[in-house]
């Protein structure tokens, strides 16, 4: 999948604490399937799976849409049978994102009886 210079510019933030995650990475991801894109109208978020979780890497774009999008990550993840989603992200989402712990930079959502 190609990503376009508008969806790049919501992800590129994203991607500053990681040095060697490029856009041509993200792409070959998608493009392999390692990787999944899930889509606001102005947000975005690549998750891949990682053992029994389903791991945002990056996510960027309309805050309370990317509210909505972990939402739709989370239905993913019960549906096909992961234990928990994370999120590897700056603290900050800490103060908008229920349920979640912070483990170093890696925050973790139990789904536990298909709540979320």
């Amino acid at each position: 999948m190609i990503i376009s210079d508008e969806m790049w510019s919501m992800l590129a933030p994203a991607t500053e604490a990681y040095e060697n995650i490029s856009r041509e990475d993200v792409e070959g991801g998608l493009l392999s399937g390692e990787y999944m894109l899930f889509r606001g109208a102005h947000c975005l978020a690549v998750v891949c799976p990682y053992g029994g979780a389903l791991r945002v890497g990056l996510a960027g774009g309309d805050l309370e849409e990317l509210l909505e999008v972990e939402q739709d990550i989370c239905s993913y993840a019960i549906e096909n049978g992961f234990s928990s989603v994370e999120i590897i992200g700056r603290p900050g989402w800490e103060k908008v994102l229920d349920g979640y712990t912070r483990t170093a930079v890696l925050m973790r959502k139990e789904l536990r009886h298909g709540l979320h």
